[in-house]
């Protein structure tokens, strides 16, 4: 099975570690300065910079203000030292724009107050895209590098392979932003976006309500959210209309909102309101509906879901919001606390382990 090539930063930050290791330099040695290390790799500064502060925060390298970046006097290997707090996030997302991207910010940004609150050092966490779908040969060797402890993995279902593997090598692994059966996860009630969505349409009293949404295929929150809409249709007495609903996926959700909100306008009944189950698929449906020459929102009515870029819509788009920095937060606070608490009580621990489940609920922002 091929294993794809690891990210620039990774492969200078491999080699430095195999020339440490080798004993090249002695310990408490200045380290070579960021030019000579620039003109060695061929890397930008900020790959470089990357590299050397995973390096320092793993224990190879240290600090001295003023003076300059040395050799480490321990091998990490050697240490008893803080355990290191993977982030485990699907390679595809590095490659999406708009939404997408910022729920991960938010999430990581979570996952560092939360670290902070619990009395865990932020700079500890170390965040790696996994290639989707299977454990590739680098990210295995990755895992089997660290000491076993707390493992954060956002939506696991894009890698159940490395979410199986990382409980089969005893790590407290917990699903951010997804619900997992047998598992610890903190998560958004996805299915009660899609209704609250639903029914602020609803009750601006709008009929033919359509969804904008993602393959059901491709993440289970597009499933729950359009079980929210549908609830929301039910409990207002409006009928299902399987030809308002539609589900298209593009690297930029802005494209996939203007194609579908192109499609629903051909039909012969129009709707009067939309649901984009992302903000920026709602916005570029807005612009197609425009485009038509539609009024937004007399003759057409929109909310959205995510509530990360609908501040910015050029019309007034109501969202729901959703809670992803607590996400992060909380997954933080807990995994924390748990493993502590697993390490402490490790003689006495039950083979039945209890796992903890968190659901975070979202709320209607009105615009």
């Amino acid at each position: 099975m091929p294993v794809s090539p690891l990210p620039k930063y990774e492969q200078v930050k491999q080699a430095l570690i195999k020339e440490i290791r080798s004993g090249r330099w002695e310990s408490g040695n200045p380290f070579p300065s960021e030019s000579q290390l620039l003109q060695k790799f061929d890397v930008s500064r900020p790959t470089l910079i990357r590299s050397l502060q995973d390096l320092v925060r793993e224990g190879y390298l240290y600090r001295k203000q003023g003076q300059g970046t040395f050799i480490a006097d321990e091998k990490p290997e050697q240490k008893e030292a803080a355990t290191l707090i993977p982030v485990f996030v699907s390679a595809h997302v590095a490659k999406l724009t708009g939404d997408k991207q910022l729920v991960e910010l938010h999430i990581l940004e979570g996952i560092q107050a939360g670290l902070a609150e619990a009395g865990a050092d932020p700079q500890d966490v170390v965040v790696r895209h996994a290639t989707p779908g299977r454990l590739d040969g680098a990210t295995r060797a990755f895992i089997d590098d660290l000491t076993v402890g707390t493992a954060l993995v956002i939506e696991p279902s894009y890698n159940r392979p490395l979410w199986d593997y990382l409980g089969s090598k005893g790590w407290n692994a917990w699903s951010l932003n997804e619900a997992v059966p047998t598992g610890n996860c903190v998560y958004v009630d996805q299915t009660e976006a899609g209704y609250l969505a639903t029914k602020h349409l609803i009750d601006a009293g709008r009929q033919r309500i359509a969804l904008l949404n993602g393959p059901l295929d491709q993440f289970w929150g597009f499933g729950a959210r359009l079980d929210g809409y549908l609830r929301a249709l039910d409990e207002a007495g409006l009928s299902y209309d399987e030809r308002l609903v539609r589900q298209a996926d593009k690297p930029i959700d802005s494209e996939a909102g203007r194609a579908m909100m192109s499609d629903l306008l051909k039909l012969d009944q129009r709707p009067d309101a939309v649901v984009g189950v992302s903000d920026a698929k709602a916005m570029g449906a807005i612009a197609a509906a425009q485009e038509a020459g539609l009024t937004i929102p007399d003759d057409l009515m929109f909310t959205s879901i995510d509530n990360t870029l609908a501040e910015r819509s050029d019309v007034p788009l109501s969202a729901v919001s959703m809670p992803f920095h607590e996400v992060g937060r909380r997954a933080a606070i807990h995994a924390v606390k748990a493993d502590a608490d697993r390490k402490s009580q490790a003689s006495s621990v039950d083979d039945c382990e209890i796992h903890t489940h968190i659901c975070l609920k979202p709320s209607l922002v009105k615009r």
